[in-house]
């Protein structure tokens, strides 16, 4: 089932792209939120983040949150920019394994005695590492049981597509990008990052059609090789 913050914020945002605000309107509050949606000041404030985050909304200390005056009943795609040819790209699967962190449980919308499986995958080119991918899927897109050979596993979308004939890329998802500072040993090591090297953190959740959550993804890219795209539709 799609997160209750998650149905509020597209919620808000069908509003804000149908101009039911004008750019410099100010916006529902929390406790306005709180009234008609009757959530938590935590699911409403999460939903007021999302929004923020993405652009389009600001806030503006002691006086509230206003709609943003940025382009925002445009149509806006974002892209990522490779910065090597993807025929010397190469896939490793370090690890598959079962597991039942509380968190990750959570963030799949799984019960607190379920388990998923743990897909860790490095993508390298000319043997120079620039992404890590650590996927989690929930077990009923796993086929058992695991397969001995690995490399079976560096496409996860086309391993679940082959066993199930799920399509992961047409799915509805959301994703969010941001700058870190890794300090995990292991990621370190599998990005050749030093302590102080920032990484692009990128988190995706995939919905299958009926709400319930397909993938959580958590990737880090190499600073280096990171480069986007943004392009705006005119009105």
């Amino acid at each position: 089932m799609i997160p209750k913050y998650e149905q509020i914020k597209q919620d808000l945002l069908s509003e804000i792209k149908n101009h039911a605000f004008t750019p410099g309107d100010k916006f529902y509050s929390e406790a306005d939120i709180k009234r008609r949606y009757s959530v938590s000041s935590i699911t409403a404030v999460k939903a007021l983040n999302e929004l923020t985050s993405a652009g389009y909304l600001y806030r503006i200390q002691g006086k509230g949150t206003f709609v943003s005056k940025s382009k925002v009943s445009q149509n806006v795609k974002f892209s990522d920019i490779e910065l090597h040819s993807l025929d010397t790209e190469k896939v490793q699967v370090i690890s598959i394994e079962e597991a039942n962190d509380p968190q990750i449980l959570k963030e799949l919308g799984l019960s607190a005695n379920a388990t998923y499986y743990k897909i860790i995958r490095v993508r390298s080119f000319d043997k120079i590492p620039f992404l890590v991918h650590i996927t989690h899927l929930p077990k009923k897109l796993v086929k058992e049981p695991i397969a001995k050979d690995l490399s079976t596993y560096a496409s996860v979308y086309e391993r679940v597509r082959k066993d199930f004939d799920i399509d992961l890329f047409s799915l509805a998802s959301v994703e969010t990008n941001e700058i870190v500072f890794p300090d995990d040993p292991e990621l370190l090591h599998l990005l050749q990052l030093s302590f102080r090297e920032p990484a692009v953190k990128q988190i995706k959740h995939s919905y299958l059609p009926d709400g319930s959550i397909a993938e959580y993804i958590v990737s880090y890219k190499h600073w280096k090789y990171f480069k986007t795209k943004i392009e705006v539709e005119a009105e």
